[in-house]
């Protein structure tokens, strides 16, 4: 995050402003280290036109398009499990979590958290970006 801040030649709290998300989630990050959580990570990644995986530094590629269409997690997940004859059961039972979670998100529009998110990725095979309808991109 010290880079980023860095790159943009801006201190914490008008960095947050311009994302959009509160100056402590960039304090916290700078300071502690402390990986925002999925909503604010999405407005950062959204500000800087990166992917998720680059931001984290989980890759030094930042091949990343932004979506055309206006699709969501919501949208994305249902599809997906469509596309694969499957069901929220079913695939629970290869998640760290319960199918209870997925009439959670989608019943209180809610997303799930980084490893969640990234469990169904892997799922699927799909990128988190795709999961997240931030990329039309499945890679």
């Amino acid at each position: 995050m010290i880079e980023i801040l860095e790159e943009q030649e801006c201190k914490k709290d008008i960095f947050a402003r311009r994302v959009g998300i509160s100056p402590p989630v960039i304090s916290n990050a700078v300071i502690y280290g402390i990986i925002p959580s999925l909503r604010p990570l999405m407005k950062i990644a959204d500000y800087l036109k990166v992917s998720l995986p680059y931001l984290l530094g989980e890759t030094e590629v930042n091949d990343f398009y932004a979506s055309d269409s206006h699709a969501t997690f919501h949208t994305r997940i249902a599809e997906l499990t469509k596309e694969k004859h499957t069901n929220y059961s079913q695939i629970s039972n290869r998640m760290p979590f319960s199918k209870n979670f997925f009439y959670e998100w989608q019943n209180k529009k809610t997303l799930p958290s980084l490893d969640y998110l990234k469990a169904l990725a892997e799922y699927f095979k799909v990128s988190i970006d795709y999961l997240l309808g931030r990329t039309d991109d499945r890679n």
